[in-house]
C-alpha cells in the first residue's frame, strides 16, 4: 500500500502574472393588512454608488437565488478562489424568506423579514469565515440605487475589500400572504408583473421602488457585470435534470431542483448572454446533487462543511444581531446528509483539443464563443452562441447552442457540428425538438475513426441518441439506444472493435457498442480495487484508445474524489486506483502511440493534478492502490484540463485558470509532466491554420 496522498497546499493565483494586471418583526395579521408601498421604514438619502470594482485580481461573480446556495452548490470552489486572492461578487436575488421561521417550530408567527436578515447574516459570517478565517470580521453595509431604478444592499468586508455581497432582495413567498403565484421563475415567464422587494431587519434599504418588473432584473444583472466585469461567472442550473421516483424537499413539479434556483439561472444566462464579456462561464448543479454519488474528498467536505455550519449559526456565537446570526433551517447532523455531499458543475468540459493537417491544437470555450488558439489570439470560430459544453474528435467539434426563453415552448438546445476543414457549421438539432423536454439534454460526444463521425447525447428519457456521418452523405436523423438511463455526458471512443458509447449510470457504468451495424447496451459490472465488483463512479466518466484497440476509461470513484483507470474492452476490465485528497472535476485521459497514459484533474487546493504511467500497468490491476504521483500545477483550475501526445510522445496540456485564461504546459517522453504553466499564446509562436 502507498503512502497518503500528501495534503495539497492552496495554489496561488499566480499574482505576479494574474493578480496585477423596516419589515422588522412583521407578523403574519399585520402583513395582511399591509399595502406593497407601505411596507418600506426608511428613506434612502440620494443615489449612493456602487464601491469600487476590485482591482487586486480576477473578480468571480456569482448569481444565485438564496443566501445559502453558493455554499451549497459552488463551494469549494468559492472557498479555492479565496484562498488564492480572487475577488469575489456574490449576488443574491431573493430575500429567501420561506414562511418566515428561522425554526422548525411551525407554532411560531412567521417574521418574513428577521428571517431574511437572519440569512443574510449567516452569509456574511460564512464570508468572512472563507475569506479571513473570523466569523465576525466587519462588513460595511449601504443601500444603492441601481441605474436600473431597482435598491440593492451592497456588503463590502473591510479586511479583504475585494469580497463584495449583493442582496436585491426579492419577495418570492408574498404569495403565503396574498394567495398569488409570486415565485420567480412566474416573473421570469410573465405570469407575475412584478416582484415585490422585502427589506430584512436592520438592512440599509428603505424607500424607493417596492415592485421590480423582470426587465428591471435583466438591467440590474447587466448593471453588475458591466461595473464588476467578472472573469469568472457562476450561476446555477438552467436545466435541472428531471426527477426519477419520489419528489424530495423543495423540488419543483417535474425537475430535481427548487424552482427559485431554475429561474435565477435563467435570469443569469440571459444577462451573461447580453453581456458576453466573461471569460469563464459556469452553471452548477443544485438539488440533484443528492441524486449523485458523493464526490467530494475529506478535505473538500471540510471545507464546504466549515462554512455550511458558519452559516447554519452551529456554533451559537452572540454576532449581535436581534434577528439571529444564521439560518437555522439548515442546522442538523452535518453537511452529508443532503447534497452537501456533492459538488457538481454542470457543463465544465469547456476546452479540448482537435486535429487539422495532422496538428492538434486546443480549441476553447471564451464566454459564450467557440474559439481555437490562433497566432497571437485565441480566434473566434463563428457559429452560435454556446454552453460550455464541448467535445472533439478528428478535425469536428460538437457543442449545444441554447435559447433560453420565459415561453417553455420556445426553448432549444441543438445540438451543432464545425468541421473545423472547412470551417462549416451543422445544426443537428436535438433529440425532442423544442420546448422543456429539450433541456433534458446533456452535454455531447463525438467520436472520429476517419470514415465515419459519431454524435452522441444525453436525450429526454435520459438515454442515449446519436447521429453518425459519412463521407459523401447526410448526417443521419437521431436514434435512440436500447439501455439504461445516464446520469450525464457520454464518452464516445473508437475501439478495435468499432465505435464504443459509455456512459455513468444511477447504478453504474453502461456502454454501447456498434457492430455489423447495430448497436448493443451492456450495463458494466466493472471491478473496484480490491476485487469486488459494482464499481460506481461519482460523474461523468472519460475515455481513450490504448494502441491496442482496449479502452482506458478514467473517472472518480463515489464517495470521495480518487480517481479510478479501468483497461479493457467488452466483460474484460482491470481497475487501477490513484489516489487522490480532493477535487470535483472529471478527470481527462489520454494516450500516446507508444502506450503512455496522462491523466489530468483538479486537487483539493484547485491546483492541476497529473499522472502519467504506461498502458502496460494497467494490464493486470495492481492488489491495492498504485503509489500515483501527482505533479501539481501552479494554477487554479476552473475546468476539466485538456490533454494531447503527438506523433512523437511529447504531451501538451490546457488548462483554463482563475483569471480566465488559458495556460499550457508540456513534457518530452519519459520526462514527469511540469510544474509550472504558462500562457498559452506566446508571442510570435505558432502558424495559420488554414
Amino acid at each position: 500500500m502507498s503512502s497518503p496522498d500528501p495534503e495539497p497546499q492552496p495554489a496561488p493565483l499566480r499574482r505576479r502574472t494574474l493578480l496585477l494586471g423596516g419589515l422588522a418583526g412583521l407578523g403574519l395579521a399585520a402583513a395582511a393588512g399591509e399595502s406593497i408601498g407601505s411596507l418600506w421604514q426608511s428613506g434612502l438619502n440620494g443615489r449612493p454608488r456602487l464601491p469600487r470594482r476590485p482591482e487586486t485580481g480576477p473578480v468571480h461573480m456569482q448569481i444565485v437565488a438564496h443566501p445559502d446556495d453558493c455554499l451549497y452548490f459552488i463551494n469549494p470552489r468559492i472557498a479555492r478562489v479565496l484562498a488564492a486572492g480572487a475577488g469575489l461578487c456574490t449576488v443574491v436575488l431573493t430575500a429567501g424568506e420561506a414562511d418566515g421561521r428561522n425554526t422548525w417550530n411551525t407554532a411560531r408567527l412567521p417574521d418574513f423579514a428577521g428571517y431574511a436578515a437572519a440569512r443574510n447574516t449567516g452569509l456574511r459570517r460564512a464570508y468572512a469565515h472563507l475569506a479571513t478565517g473570523d466569523t465576525e470580521s466587519a462588513w460595511d453595509r449601504t443601500g444603492a440605487v441601481l441605474d436600473s431604478g431597482q435598491q440593492v444592499e451592497i456588503c463590502v468586508l473591510r479586511e479583504r475589500p475585494e469580497v463584495h455581497l449583493v442582496f436585491c432582495s426579492l419577495w418570492t413567498n408574498l404569495g403565503r400572504l396574498t394567495g398569488d403565484f409570486t415565485r420567480l421563475l412566474a416573473l421570469w415567464e410573465g405570469r407575475l408583473d412584478a416582484s415585490a422587494v422585502l427589506p430584512p431587519t436592520g438592512s440599509p434599504l428603505g424607500d424607493g421602488p417596492s415592485l421590480v418588473d423582470r426587465d428591471t432584473v435583466h438591467a440590474s444583472l447587466l448593471e453588475l457585470l458591466d461595473h464588476y466585469r467578472p472573469a469568472v461567472v457562476n450561476t446555477l442550473d438552467p436545466d435541472p435534470d428531471p426527477v426519477v421516483g419520489e419528489r424530495l424537499g423543495a423540488e419543483q413539479a417535474g425537475y430535481s431542483d427548487h424552482i427559485d434556483h431554475t429561474a435565477a439561472a435563467l435570469f443569469a444566462w440571459d444577462a451573461v448572454r447580453a453581456r458576453d464579456d466573461a471569460a469563464v462561464v459556469e452553471s452548477w448543479r443544485g438539488y440533484y446533487n443528492r441524486r449523485w454519488p458523493a464526490n467530494l474528498g475529506a478535505a473538500d467536505r471540510e471545507a464546504k462543511s466549515r462554512a455550511l455550519n458558519v452559516y447554519a449559526w452551529a456554533d451559537g456565537f452572540d454576532c449581535g444581531e436581534p434577528s439571529g446570526c444564521g439560518d437555522r433551517l439548515v442546522n442538523g447532523p452535518g453537511v452529508g446528509d443532503t447534497y452537501g455531499i456533492a459538488t457538481h458543475p454542470r457543463y465544465s468540459s469547456a476546452l479540448a483539443t482537435a486535429t487539422v493537417d495532422d496538428r492538434t491544437r486546443p480549441v476553447a470555450m471564451r464566454g459564450l464563443r467557440l474559439c481555437i488558439e490562433g497566432d497571437q489570439t485565441w480566434d473566434d470560430l463563428g457559429g452560435p452562441d454556446l454552453l460550455p459544453a464541448i467535445d472533439a474528435a478528428g478535425p469536428r467539434v460538437v457543442a449545444i447552442s441554447p435559447e433560453y426563453t420565459p415561453h417553455r415552448e420556445g426553448h432549444l438546445r441543438d445540438v451543432h457540428c464545425l468541421d473545423l476543414r472547412s470551417l462549416e457549421w451543422t445544426n443537428l438539432g436535438n433529440p425532442a425538438g423544442s420546448g422543456d423536454l429539450a433541456r433534458h439534454i446533456g452535454p455531447p460526444a463525438i467520436a472520429d475513426d476517419g470514415e465515419t463521425a459519431l454524435v452522441a447525447v444525453r436525450g429526454p428519457e435520459r438515454g442515449v441518441h446519436v447521429r453518425t456521418h459519412r463521407p459523401g452523405s447526410a448526417w443521419t436523423e437521431w436514434t435512440h439506444l436500447d439501455g439504461p438511463a445516464v446520469h450525464d455526458a457520454p464518452a464516445a471512443v473508437t475501439a478495435a472493435t468499432g465505435p464504443v458509447i459509455l456512459a455513468a449510470t444511477p447504478e453504474g457504468l453502461a456502454a454501447w457498442e456498434h457492430r455489423d451495424g447495430h448497436w448493443t447496451a451492456r450495463e458494466l459490472d466493472l471491478p473496484h480495487v480490491g476485487g469486488e465488483h459494482g464499481y460506481v463512479p461519482t460523474g461523468a466518466v472519460t475515455a481513450a484508445a490504448a494502441p491496442d484497440g482496449r479502452i482506458v476509461i478514467a473517472s472518480r470513484s463515489a464517495g470521495g474524489a480518487d480517481v479510478v483507470l479501468h483497461y479493457g474492452l467488452g466483460d474484460t476490465w482491470t481497475p487501477t486506483l490513484l489516489p487522490l485528497t480532493g477535487g470535483i472535476l472529471p478527470p481527462t485521459v489520454a494516450v500516446s502511440h507508444d502506450g503512455t497514459v496522462a491523466v489530468a484533474t483538479d486537487d483539493a487546493s484547485g491546483a492541476p493534478a497529473v499522472v502519467t504511467l504506461g498502458v502496460a500497468e494497467l494490464e493486470d490491476g495492481p492488489a491495492d492502490r498504485m503509489d500515483a504521483h501527482w505533479n501539481r500545477g501552479d494554477i487554479v483550475l476552473t475546468r476539466r484540463p485538456a490533454a494531447a501526445f503527438d506523433a512523437a510522445g511529447n504531451l501538451t496540456l490546457w488548462a483554463t485558470a482563475a483569471d480566465g485564461e488559458i495556460y499550457t504546459t508540456a513534457s518530452a517522453p519519459g520526462v514527469p509532466p511540469a510544474t509550472t504553466w504558462a500562457p498559452a499564446l506566446r508571442q510570435g509562436d505558432g502558424a495559420e491554420l488554414w
